[in-house]
């Protein structure tokens, strides 16, 4: 005959801590897609795509296309 498992003792804080490792290592692997994603939409404006294939290939809007292609040209002018 078997028994039940123990009742894990209720541990709101240790719940806690696990969500917000949890949320951080999901906003971590976000952020790194979006960088990924900004590299290839730059790579492929640089290579001689259209800010409407970019935008249809990707789902974006043709206006968020364009201002990340912009974003890194500004950033490079700064340097």
């Amino acid at each position: 005959m078997s028994h039940p498992a123990p009742k894990r003792p209720n541990d709101p804080d240790g719940d806690k801590s696990r969500a917000l490792k949890l949320a951080a290592h999901a906003a971590h692997r976000a952020d790194i897609a979006e960088s990924a994603r900004n590299a290839a939409i730059r790579f492929a404006a640089d290579s001689g795509a259209s800010l409407r294939e970019l935008a249809e290939a990707t789902g974006l809007g043709h206006m968020t296309v364009k201002r990340i292609i912009e974003r890194v040209r500004t950033s490079d002018a700064l340097s």
